[in-house]
Protein backbone atom coordinates (compact mmCIF):
# COMPACT_ATOMS: atom_id res chain seq x y z
CA UNK A 1 0.00 0.00 0.00
CA UNK A 2 3.02 2.53 0.74
CA UNK A 3 4.51 2.05 -2.88
CA UNK A 4 1.19 2.93 -4.21
CA UNK A 5 0.05 6.03 -2.08
CA UNK A 6 4.27 7.35 -2.99
CA UNK A 7 3.64 6.93 -6.24
CA UNK A 8 0.24 8.34 -6.41
CA UNK A 9 1.55 10.85 -4.65
CA UNK A 10 4.67 11.77 -7.00
CA UNK A 11 2.49 11.85 -10.03
CA UNK A 12 -0.53 13.44 -9.24
CA UNK A 13 0.06 16.03 -6.16
CA UNK A 14 1.83 19.39 -6.16
CA UNK A 15 0.75 20.71 -3.17
CA UNK A 16 -1.18 18.90 -0.01
CA UNK A 17 -3.07 22.27 1.28
CA UNK A 18 -6.31 22.10 -1.16
CA UNK A 19 -7.56 19.33 -2.22
CA UNK A 20 -11.14 17.47 -3.00
CA UNK A 21 -13.22 14.82 -0.62
CA UNK A 22 -16.05 12.81 -2.04
CA UNK A 23 -17.71 11.56 0.56
CA UNK A 24 -19.69 8.24 0.78
CA UNK A 25 -22.47 9.28 3.43
CA UNK A 26 -24.48 12.68 2.25
CA UNK A 27 -27.04 14.35 0.56
CA UNK A 28 -25.65 14.45 -2.69
CA UNK A 29 -23.12 11.96 -3.13
CA UNK A 30 -21.75 13.32 -6.86
CA UNK A 31 -20.47 16.21 -5.27
CA UNK A 32 -17.38 17.56 -3.88
CA UNK A 33 -16.41 19.49 -0.21
CA UNK A 34 -12.84 21.49 -1.06
CA UNK A 35 -10.71 21.65 1.66
CA UNK A 36 -8.20 24.54 2.12
CA UNK A 37 -5.36 23.43 4.96
CA UNK A 38 -5.90 25.95 8.44
CA UNK A 39 -9.31 27.16 7.01
CA UNK A 40 -12.20 26.57 9.59
CA UNK A 41 -14.56 23.60 8.46
CA UNK A 42 -18.53 23.24 8.64
CA UNK A 43 -17.86 21.67 12.21
CA UNK A 44 -15.81 24.77 13.69
CA UNK A 45 -12.11 22.48 13.33
CA UNK A 46 -9.43 23.47 11.74
CA UNK A 47 -8.78 21.31 8.29
CA UNK A 48 -5.59 19.67 7.69
CA UNK A 49 -3.22 19.06 4.74
CA UNK A 50 -4.10 15.53 2.69
CA UNK A 51 -2.45 13.11 4.75
CA UNK A 52 -1.19 9.78 3.29
CA UNK A 53 -4.01 7.69 5.62
CA UNK A 54 -6.44 9.72 4.03
CA UNK A 55 -4.38 8.07 0.26
CA UNK A 56 -5.36 4.68 2.08
CA UNK A 57 -9.43 5.65 2.33
CA UNK A 58 -9.11 6.80 -0.96
CA UNK A 59 -7.73 3.33 -2.14
CA UNK A 60 -9.70 1.33 0.27
CA UNK A 61 -13.12 2.90 -1.57
CA UNK A 62 -13.99 5.13 2.13
CA UNK A 63 -13.90 8.51 0.38
CA UNK A 64 -12.41 9.77 -2.58
CA UNK A 65 -10.16 12.19 -3.42
CA UNK A 66 -9.59 14.54 -5.73
CA UNK A 67 -6.60 17.01 -6.09
CA UNK A 68 -5.53 20.93 -7.59
CA UNK A 69 -2.77 22.23 -9.18
CA UNK A 70 -0.23 24.92 -8.05
CA UNK A 71 -1.21 28.62 -8.64
CA UNK A 72 1.26 29.22 -11.77
CA UNK A 73 2.53 25.36 -12.35
CA UNK A 74 1.63 21.45 -12.30
CA UNK A 75 3.24 18.78 -12.64
CA UNK A 76 0.71 16.80 -14.97
CA UNK A 77 -2.29 17.77 -17.73
CA UNK A 78 -5.73 15.86 -17.69
CA UNK A 79 -8.22 16.04 -20.28
CA UNK A 80 -11.17 15.30 -18.56
CA UNK A 81 -14.07 13.97 -20.82
CA UNK A 82 -17.33 13.97 -19.47
CA UNK A 83 -20.35 13.29 -21.09
CA UNK A 84 -23.33 12.23 -20.20
CA UNK A 85 -25.03 11.94 -23.14
CA UNK A 86 -23.73 7.70 -22.89
CA UNK A 87 -20.46 6.72 -21.99
CA UNK A 88 -20.01 5.46 -26.08
CA UNK A 89 -19.76 8.69 -26.91
CA UNK A 90 -17.09 9.38 -23.66
CA UNK A 91 -15.27 6.51 -25.51
CA UNK A 92 -15.49 7.77 -29.12
CA UNK A 93 -14.69 11.48 -27.74
CA UNK A 94 -11.59 9.56 -25.56
CA UNK A 95 -10.36 7.51 -28.88
CA UNK A 96 -10.11 10.96 -31.06
CA UNK A 97 -7.96 12.68 -28.04
CA UNK A 98 -5.94 9.84 -27.86
CA UNK A 99 -5.21 9.21 -31.69
CA UNK A 100 -4.34 12.74 -32.05
CA UNK A 101 -1.99 12.48 -29.25
CA UNK A 102 -0.33 9.63 -31.06
CA UNK A 103 0.06 11.45 -34.43
CA UNK A 104 1.79 14.24 -32.29
CA UNK A 105 4.48 11.56 -31.01
CA UNK A 106 3.32 11.34 -27.86
CA UNK A 107 3.13 7.71 -26.23
CA UNK A 108 2.89 8.54 -22.37
CA UNK A 109 -0.30 9.00 -21.92
CA UNK A 110 -2.59 7.31 -19.47
CA UNK A 111 -6.35 6.63 -19.29
CA UNK A 112 -8.74 6.22 -16.41
CA UNK A 113 -12.50 5.62 -15.84
CA UNK A 114 -14.24 8.58 -14.31
CA UNK A 115 -16.54 6.23 -12.07
CA UNK A 116 -19.66 7.95 -14.15
CA UNK A 117 -19.76 9.50 -17.32
CA UNK A 118 -16.27 9.55 -18.79
CA UNK A 119 -12.37 9.23 -18.86
CA UNK A 120 -9.28 10.95 -17.61
CA UNK A 121 -6.45 11.25 -19.79
CA UNK A 122 -3.69 12.11 -18.27
CA UNK A 123 0.17 13.01 -18.88
CA UNK A 124 2.65 13.38 -16.55
CA UNK A 125 6.02 15.39 -16.70
CA UNK A 126 9.54 15.01 -14.90
CA UNK A 127 9.65 18.78 -14.51
CA UNK A 128 7.25 21.61 -13.63
CA UNK A 129 5.00 23.61 -16.73
CA UNK A 130 3.43 26.51 -16.73
CA UNK A 131 -0.52 26.01 -16.26
CA UNK A 132 -1.09 28.34 -19.61
CA UNK A 133 1.30 26.49 -21.48
CA UNK A 134 -0.64 23.47 -20.19
CA UNK A 135 -3.44 24.77 -21.38
CA UNK A 136 -2.45 26.14 -24.64
CA UNK A 137 -1.18 22.06 -25.40
CA UNK A 138 -4.79 20.81 -24.35
CA UNK A 139 -6.30 23.30 -26.65
CA UNK A 140 -4.22 22.52 -29.33
CA UNK A 141 -5.00 18.62 -29.12
CA UNK A 142 -8.83 19.40 -28.59
CA UNK A 143 -9.05 21.45 -31.60
CA UNK A 144 -6.89 19.15 -33.91
CA UNK A 145 -9.20 16.16 -32.57
CA UNK A 146 -12.19 18.17 -33.51
CA UNK A 147 -14.05 17.76 -30.35
CA UNK A 148 -16.81 20.06 -29.51
CA UNK A 149 -18.02 20.88 -25.90
CA UNK A 150 -21.48 21.83 -25.79
CA UNK A 151 -22.32 23.13 -22.44
CA UNK A 152 -25.88 23.18 -22.57
CA UNK A 153 -26.27 19.60 -22.61
CA UNK A 154 -23.20 18.98 -19.62
CA UNK A 155 -21.14 17.27 -22.57
CA UNK A 156 -17.52 18.19 -22.65
CA UNK A 157 -14.06 17.97 -22.36
CA UNK A 158 -12.44 20.25 -19.72
CA UNK A 159 -8.77 21.00 -18.90
CA UNK A 160 -7.48 19.95 -15.79
CA UNK A 161 -5.51 20.75 -13.38
CA UNK A 162 -5.09 24.15 -12.19
CA UNK A 163 -5.88 25.96 -8.54
CA UNK A 164 -9.38 26.12 -9.21
CA UNK A 165 -10.09 23.18 -11.29
CA UNK A 166 -9.29 19.90 -9.55
CA UNK A 167 -9.55 16.49 -10.63
CA UNK A 168 -10.62 13.30 -8.73
CA UNK A 169 -7.41 10.56 -8.01
CA UNK A 170 -7.84 7.39 -9.93
CA UNK A 171 -7.83 4.38 -8.29
CA UNK A 172 -11.02 5.07 -6.05
CA UNK A 173 -14.96 4.61 -5.78
CA UNK A 174 -17.24 6.98 -7.12
CA UNK A 175 -19.04 7.42 -4.39
CA UNK A 176 -22.60 7.91 -6.19
CA UNK A 177 -22.61 5.13 -8.86
CA UNK A 178 -20.17 2.61 -6.70
CA UNK A 179 -18.21 1.87 -9.77
CA UNK A 180 -14.61 1.53 -9.63
CA UNK A 181 -11.97 4.30 -11.38
CA UNK A 182 -9.25 1.93 -12.55
CA UNK A 183 -6.77 2.84 -15.59
CA UNK A 184 -7.81 1.16 -19.45
CA UNK A 185 -6.00 0.91 -22.92
CA UNK A 186 -7.40 2.03 -25.96
CA UNK A 187 -6.09 -1.38 -27.08
CA UNK A 188 -8.51 -2.86 -24.80
CA UNK A 189 -11.69 -0.94 -25.44
CA UNK A 190 -11.09 1.02 -22.40
CA UNK A 191 -12.33 -2.53 -20.68
CA UNK A 192 -11.92 -0.80 -16.88
CA UNK A 193 -8.61 -2.73 -14.75
CA UNK A 194 -9.48 -4.20 -11.95
CA UNK A 195 -8.10 -3.22 -8.26
CA UNK A 196 -4.73 -5.42 -8.67
CA UNK A 197 -4.64 -4.59 -12.36
CA UNK A 198 -4.58 -1.11 -12.10
CA UNK A 199 -2.11 -1.05 -8.61
CA UNK A 200 0.23 -2.62 -11.21
CA UNK A 201 -0.36 -0.68 -14.02
CA UNK A 202 0.01 2.48 -11.64
CA UNK A 203 4.24 1.11 -11.16
CA UNK A 204 4.00 1.28 -14.86
CA UNK A 205 3.29 4.77 -16.06
CA UNK A 206 6.15 6.78 -16.90
CA UNK A 207 6.43 10.56 -17.17
CA UNK A 208 7.39 12.59 -19.52
CA UNK A 209 10.46 16.02 -20.27
CA UNK A 210 7.48 19.18 -20.50
CA UNK A 211 9.63 20.57 -23.55
CA UNK A 212 7.88 17.48 -25.44
CA UNK A 213 4.78 19.85 -25.00
CA UNK A 214 6.67 22.41 -25.20
CA UNK A 215 8.09 22.73 -28.14
CA UNK A 216 4.95 21.35 -30.20
CA UNK A 217 3.09 24.73 -29.34
CA UNK A 218 6.52 26.90 -29.91
CA UNK A 219 6.80 27.87 -26.37
CA UNK A 220 10.04 28.44 -23.94
CA UNK A 221 11.15 25.49 -21.86
CA UNK A 222 10.64 25.84 -17.75
CA UNK A 223 14.26 26.15 -17.27
CA UNK A 224 14.26 29.53 -18.73
CA UNK A 225 11.75 30.89 -15.94
CA UNK A 226 13.30 32.41 -12.87
CA UNK A 227 13.42 29.63 -10.56
CA UNK A 228 13.91 32.15 -7.29
CA UNK A 229 11.19 34.43 -8.88
CA UNK A 230 9.06 31.19 -9.52
CA UNK A 231 9.30 30.17 -6.00
CA UNK A 232 8.09 33.99 -4.52
CA UNK A 233 6.01 34.32 -6.96
CA UNK A 234 4.17 30.87 -5.64
CA UNK A 235 4.83 31.70 -2.16
CA UNK A 236 3.15 35.00 -2.31
CA UNK A 237 0.04 34.42 -3.93
CA UNK A 238 -1.10 30.87 -3.20
CA UNK A 239 -4.01 30.60 -0.33
CA UNK A 240 -3.30 27.08 -0.46
CA UNK A 241 -0.60 26.22 1.61
CA UNK A 242 -0.52 23.26 3.95
CA UNK A 243 -0.64 23.38 7.26
CA UNK A 244 2.88 23.75 9.01
CA UNK A 245 2.10 21.65 11.82
CA UNK A 246 0.97 18.46 9.80
CA UNK A 247 1.99 18.80 6.36
CA UNK A 248 5.77 18.67 7.12
CA UNK A 249 7.47 18.96 4.16
CA UNK A 250 7.84 22.14 2.27
CA UNK A 251 6.44 22.44 -1.70
CA UNK A 252 7.43 20.98 -4.71
CA UNK A 253 10.61 23.13 -4.52
CA UNK A 254 12.48 20.56 -2.37
CA UNK A 255 11.46 17.95 -4.57
CA UNK A 256 13.03 18.90 -7.35
CA UNK A 257 16.27 20.28 -5.30
CA UNK A 258 16.68 16.61 -3.98
CA UNK A 259 15.72 15.23 -7.77
CA UNK A 260 18.77 17.40 -8.79
CA UNK A 261 21.40 17.18 -5.93
CA UNK A 262 21.02 13.28 -6.87
CA UNK A 263 20.54 13.29 -10.58
CA UNK A 264 22.18 16.08 -11.90
CA UNK A 265 21.63 18.67 -14.75
CA UNK A 266 18.79 17.04 -17.44
CA UNK A 267 19.47 19.76 -20.48
CA UNK A 268 21.29 21.78 -21.76
CA UNK A 269 20.81 25.64 -20.55
CA UNK A 270 19.62 24.86 -16.90
CA UNK A 271 22.94 25.18 -14.69
CA UNK A 272 22.41 27.73 -13.56
CA UNK A 273 18.86 28.04 -12.49
CA UNK A 274 19.42 24.67 -10.97
CA UNK A 275 22.56 25.18 -8.92
CA UNK A 276 20.44 28.13 -7.84
CA UNK A 277 17.81 26.46 -6.37
CA UNK A 278 20.44 23.39 -5.05
CA UNK A 279 21.82 26.48 -3.40
CA UNK A 280 18.72 27.52 -2.04
CA UNK A 281 17.95 24.23 -0.61
CA UNK A 282 21.79 23.58 0.68
CA UNK A 283 20.95 27.00 2.78
CA UNK A 284 17.23 25.75 3.99
CA UNK A 285 19.16 22.87 5.51
CA UNK A 286 21.23 25.33 7.64
CA UNK A 287 24.76 25.13 5.82
CA UNK A 288 26.55 28.20 6.20
CA UNK A 289 27.99 30.18 2.73
CA UNK A 290 31.46 27.92 2.24
CA UNK A 291 29.76 24.44 2.87
CA UNK A 292 27.26 25.36 0.53
CA UNK A 293 30.06 26.62 -2.08
CA UNK A 294 32.01 23.03 -1.51
CA UNK A 295 28.76 21.43 -2.00
CA UNK A 296 27.75 23.09 -5.05
CA UNK A 297 31.32 22.90 -6.63
CA UNK A 298 31.81 19.22 -5.93
CA UNK A 299 28.08 18.65 -7.46
CA UNK A 300 29.43 20.49 -10.53
CA UNK A 301 32.28 18.30 -10.97
CA UNK A 302 29.78 15.30 -11.17
CA UNK A 303 27.94 17.07 -13.87
CA UNK A 304 28.01 15.39 -17.67
CA UNK A 305 30.07 18.25 -19.36
CA UNK A 306 27.63 17.61 -22.12
CA UNK A 307 25.18 19.63 -20.95
CA UNK A 308 27.01 22.80 -20.31
CA UNK A 309 29.83 24.82 -21.86
CA UNK A 310 31.41 26.90 -19.34
CA UNK A 311 34.46 25.56 -18.07
CA UNK A 312 34.65 24.14 -14.61
CA UNK A 313 37.12 26.93 -13.01
CA UNK A 314 34.93 29.38 -14.09
CA UNK A 315 31.77 27.14 -13.30
CA UNK A 316 33.47 27.48 -9.57
CA UNK A 317 33.68 31.37 -9.47
CA UNK A 318 29.86 31.57 -10.69
CA UNK A 319 28.78 29.50 -7.70
CA UNK A 320 31.04 31.43 -5.56
CA UNK A 321 29.68 35.27 -6.77
CA UNK A 322 25.91 33.69 -6.93
CA UNK A 323 26.48 31.98 -2.93
CA UNK A 324 28.02 35.39 -1.68
CA UNK A 325 24.69 37.15 -3.28
CA UNK A 326 22.44 34.49 -1.67
CA UNK A 327 23.58 35.21 1.96
CA UNK A 328 24.34 38.40 1.42
CA UNK A 329 20.40 39.32 0.02
CA UNK A 330 19.18 36.27 2.40
CA UNK A 331 17.19 34.48 -0.09
CA UNK A 332 15.55 31.78 1.44
CA UNK A 333 13.54 28.71 0.14
CA UNK A 334 11.26 28.75 2.97
CA UNK A 335 10.35 31.32 5.46
CA UNK A 336 12.89 30.28 8.63
CA UNK A 337 11.86 27.77 11.92
CA UNK A 338 8.52 26.47 12.24
CA UNK A 339 6.74 23.98 14.71
CA UNK A 340 7.05 20.49 14.20
CA UNK A 341 4.82 17.82 15.99
CA UNK A 342 6.01 14.53 17.25
CA UNK A 343 3.38 11.95 17.61
CA UNK A 344 3.12 9.13 20.56
CA UNK A 345 3.96 6.06 17.89
CA UNK A 346 6.91 8.03 16.59
CA UNK A 347 8.68 8.15 19.85
CA UNK A 348 7.52 4.62 20.49
CA UNK A 349 9.08 3.22 17.25
CA UNK A 350 12.10 4.84 17.90
CA UNK A 351 12.43 3.35 21.11
CA UNK A 352 10.83 0.07 20.05
CA UNK A 353 13.35 0.32 16.82
CA UNK A 354 16.26 1.41 18.35
CA UNK A 355 18.27 -0.69 20.92
CA UNK A 356 21.50 1.80 22.14
CA UNK A 357 21.36 4.92 23.14
CA UNK A 358 23.50 6.84 20.18
CA UNK A 359 20.82 4.95 17.56
CA UNK A 360 17.67 6.83 19.65
CA UNK A 361 19.48 10.48 19.44
CA UNK A 362 20.48 10.09 15.70
CA UNK A 363 16.86 8.86 14.34
CA UNK A 364 15.41 11.29 16.71
CA UNK A 365 17.52 13.86 14.91
CA UNK A 366 16.68 12.58 11.80
CA UNK A 367 13.08 12.42 12.58
CA UNK A 368 12.99 16.26 13.31
CA UNK A 369 15.38 17.17 10.57
CA UNK A 370 13.38 15.05 7.73
CA UNK A 371 9.94 16.81 9.28
CA UNK A 372 11.85 20.01 8.03
CA UNK A 373 13.49 18.88 4.74
CA UNK A 374 12.04 15.73 3.42
CA UNK A 375 10.32 16.06 0.07
CA UNK A 376 7.22 14.38 -0.80
CA UNK A 377 8.35 10.89 -0.30
CA UNK A 378 10.00 11.01 2.73
CA UNK A 379 13.88 11.43 1.22
CA UNK A 380 16.41 13.97 3.10
CA UNK A 381 19.22 14.54 2.56
CA UNK A 382 21.27 14.85 5.86
CA UNK A 383 25.35 15.43 6.04
CA UNK A 384 26.87 13.79 8.78
CA UNK A 385 28.35 17.24 10.16
CA UNK A 386 24.10 17.72 10.62
CA UNK A 387 24.44 14.26 12.60
CA UNK A 388 27.03 15.88 14.67
CA UNK A 389 25.90 18.68 15.79
CA UNK A 390 21.92 17.61 16.70
CA UNK A 391 23.58 14.44 19.15
CA UNK A 392 27.14 15.55 20.23
CA UNK A 393 28.49 12.45 18.63
CA UNK A 394 32.02 12.18 16.79
CA UNK A 395 31.86 11.86 13.22
CA UNK A 396 33.28 8.11 13.14
CA UNK A 397 29.94 7.16 15.97
CA UNK A 398 27.82 8.73 13.87
CA UNK A 399 28.90 6.95 10.83
CA UNK A 400 29.42 3.69 12.48
CA UNK A 401 25.63 3.66 14.15
CA UNK A 402 23.90 5.06 11.03
CA UNK A 403 25.28 1.60 9.28
CA UNK A 404 23.83 0.14 12.38
CA UNK A 405 20.64 1.64 11.71
CA UNK A 406 20.87 0.84 8.19
CA UNK A 407 21.10 -2.97 8.79
CA UNK A 408 18.27 -2.85 10.98
CA UNK A 409 15.91 -1.13 8.96
CA UNK A 410 15.10 1.94 10.54
CA UNK A 411 16.80 3.72 7.69
CA UNK A 412 17.17 3.73 4.24
CA UNK A 413 19.05 4.79 1.78
CA UNK A 414 18.69 6.06 -1.15
CA UNK A 415 21.29 5.43 -4.49
CA UNK A 416 24.26 4.59 -1.49
CA UNK A 417 25.59 2.30 -4.08
CA UNK A 418 24.90 3.87 -7.13
CA UNK A 419 28.24 4.32 -9.20
CA UNK A 420 28.21 7.21 -11.31
CA UNK A 421 27.45 7.55 -14.53
CA UNK A 422 27.79 9.45 -18.08
CA UNK A 423 31.30 11.51 -18.99
CA UNK A 424 32.84 13.24 -16.34
CA UNK A 425 30.71 12.06 -13.23
CA UNK A 426 33.77 10.74 -11.16
CA UNK A 427 32.42 10.78 -7.31
CA UNK A 428 29.28 9.02 -6.17
CA UNK A 429 26.29 10.96 -5.64
CA UNK A 430 25.40 12.34 -2.00
CA UNK A 431 23.45 9.80 -0.21
CA UNK A 432 19.74 10.88 0.70
CA UNK A 433 17.74 8.98 3.53
CA UNK A 434 14.10 8.11 4.28
CA UNK A 435 13.37 6.79 7.62
CA UNK A 436 11.49 3.33 7.45
CA UNK A 437 8.65 4.79 9.76
CA UNK A 438 5.91 3.43 7.12
CA UNK A 439 2.16 4.40 8.52
CA UNK A 440 3.40 4.50 12.76
CA UNK A 441 3.94 8.66 12.35
CA UNK A 442 -0.08 9.00 11.71
CA UNK A 443 -1.36 9.27 15.24
CA UNK A 444 -4.06 11.74 13.72
CA UNK A 445 -6.43 11.00 16.27
CA UNK A 446 -4.01 12.56 19.00
CA UNK A 447 -5.44 15.51 20.33
CA UNK A 448 -2.06 16.57 22.40
CA UNK A 449 0.94 15.95 20.78
CA UNK A 450 4.19 16.83 20.98
CA UNK A 451 5.70 20.36 19.53
CA UNK A 452 9.18 21.10 19.07
CA UNK A 453 11.56 23.05 16.59
CA UNK A 454 14.97 21.24 18.16
CA UNK A 455 16.46 18.00 17.13
CA UNK A 456 18.02 17.76 19.98
CA UNK A 457 15.11 17.62 23.09
CA UNK A 458 14.59 13.91 22.72
CA UNK A 459 14.34 14.02 26.62
CA UNK A 460 11.11 16.16 26.38
CA UNK A 461 9.61 14.17 24.08
CA UNK A 462 10.24 11.28 26.21
CA UNK A 463 8.90 12.65 29.64
CA UNK A 464 6.13 14.23 27.55
CA UNK A 465 4.74 11.14 26.30
CA UNK A 466 5.80 8.56 29.33
CA UNK A 467 6.23 8.64 33.13
CA UNK A 468 9.05 8.48 35.05
CA UNK A 469 8.21 5.44 35.98
CA UNK A 470 7.13 4.12 32.35
CA UNK A 471 10.63 5.59 31.32
CA UNK A 472 12.71 3.21 33.98
CA UNK A 473 11.13 0.22 32.60
CA UNK A 474 11.20 0.80 28.74
CA UNK A 475 15.35 2.06 29.05
CA UNK A 476 17.88 0.24 30.20
CA UNK A 477 19.45 1.47 33.26
CA UNK A 478 22.60 3.61 31.90
CA UNK A 479 20.26 4.87 28.93
CA UNK A 480 18.00 6.60 31.48
CA UNK A 481 20.82 8.07 33.42
CA UNK A 482 21.85 9.05 30.17
CA UNK A 483 19.05 10.27 28.62
CA UNK A 484 16.83 11.40 31.40
CA UNK A 485 18.04 13.82 33.46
Amino acid sequence: MNKVIQKLSDLYIIQRGHYLIQYKNGYNKDKYSTHIAGQMNSSGKKVKSLLDWQFEKHLNGEFTVGTFGGKLMTKFITFDVDFPCGLDMAKWITYKITNTLDELGINKYYISFSGNKGYHVDMFFEDLIKNEHGKQFFNYVVRKSGVLSHSDTGNKVEFRVTDKAGVKLPMGIHQKTGRYCGFCNVEDGLKVMDKEQSESYLHTIQKMKSETILNIINTEDLDDIDTLDMIKTEDAISPHKPLKNYDQSEDYSIDRAIDLLQNGLKVKGSRNNTLFLIGLYLKYQGLEKEQCKLELNEWMKRQNPELFSTPLEQCYKEIELMINNMFAKDYNLSAGNKDLTVTFDEIKWIMEKCPEKNQKLITYAMLIHSKRHANMQGVFYMPFKDIEAATGLVEMTAISQVNKLIKLGVIEVEDRNRKPTGKGLQRKPPNLYRLSLGQNGLSQNESNVFITQNSKDIELCLKFYFTDKELKKLLPRRQYQSLIS
